[in-house]
C-alpha cells in the first residue's frame, strides 16, 4: 500500500514509492514471538510524519525510538522489539536483507578490499580454516541482545568509520572476528578448537569483552 510519498533509498540512489505494507511487516516480524508486546503498538507510538524525500533510515530509526520507549517495568520486552529493529536496520545496510548473511570468506574479502580488515588473516589461516570457522557462527545469536546492549555494540564496537557513521560488520562477524585474532599465532593443529569456544563464550555474553 502506498499513498503516493517518494522515499529515499537506503543507497541514496533515487528514490520509491513508499510501502506501508512493508514497513509493517518488517515490525510485525520484530515483535514475533515476544511476549506482552504489539506490532500495532510501536506503528501507533512512533507517530511517524511522512513526508516526500523521507529516508528509509529515518524511517527505521523512528520505529527503532518508538519500540524503545515503550520499555517500561510493566512492558519489558519491547527492549527485544527495539534490538530487532537495529539489528533489521544493521543488516538491510550492510547486505540489503534481514535474513541471509554473506559467508565469513565473502565477508572477510569484502571488508579487506575496503581496508577495515588486516590483509594479514590471509596469511594466518587457510581457505579451510575460514570455511571451518564460518560453520561455527550462529547469526540468530544476534536476537539475544536487549536494546541497550546491542545499541552499545553498534555504536561503540563493530568496526565502522567514525565520520560517516556506516558500520561494516555484524556482532557474529565481530566475534568471530575477534577470536581469530587472538589465536591466530596458536599452535594450527588445535587452534581452532579455541577459536569455536571463545566465539562460543562471548557470542552468548558468558564473557563480557
Amino acid at each position: 500500500m502506498t499513498n503516493g510519498i517518494k522515499v529515499k533509498k537506503r543507497n541514496g540512489r533515487g528514490t520509491e514509492s513508499l510501502d506501508l505494507e512493508k514497513m509493517h511487516k518488517m515490525v510485525e516480524e520484530a515483535t514475533k514471538g515476544i511476549a506482552g508486546v504489539s506490532a500495532s503498538q510501536v506503528e501507533i507510538q512512533s507517530g511517524i510524519q511522512f513526508y516526500d524525500g523521507i529516508t528509509t533510515n529515518e524511517i527505521q530509526e523512528i520505529l527503532i525510538r518508538s519500540a524503545s520507549d515503550l520499555i517500561d517495568l510493566d512492558h519489558p520486552n519491547y527492549q527485544f522489539v527495539a534490538a530487532r529493529l537495529l539489528l533489521f536496520s544493521l543488516r538491510k545496510s550492510l547486505y540489503g536483507k534481514i535474513r541471509e548473511m554473506p559467508t565469513l570468506e565473502n565477508h572477510i574479502i569484502k571488508c579487506v578490499n575496503q581496508e577495515v580488515y588486516d590483509a594479514d588473516i590471509y596469511s594466518k589461516y587457510s581457505k579451510e580454516d575460514i570455511e571451518k570457522a564460518n560453520g561455527y557462527i550462529d547469526h540468530d545469536r544476534d536476537y539475544i541482545f536487549t536494546y541497550a546492549g546491542l545499541r552499545q555494540v553498534v555504536d561503540k564496537y563493530l568496526v565502522q568509520d567514525r565520520s560517516s557513521g556506516g558500520v561494516y560488520e555484524t556482532p557474529q562477524f565481530m566475534y568471530m572476528m575477534i577470536a581469530l585474532t587472538i589465536f591466530a599465532e596458536y599452535p594450527k593443529e588445535k587452534r581452532l578448537n579455541y577459536v569455536r569456544r571463545y566465539y562460543d563464550a562471548i557470542s552468548r555474553h558468558k564473557i563480557n569483552i
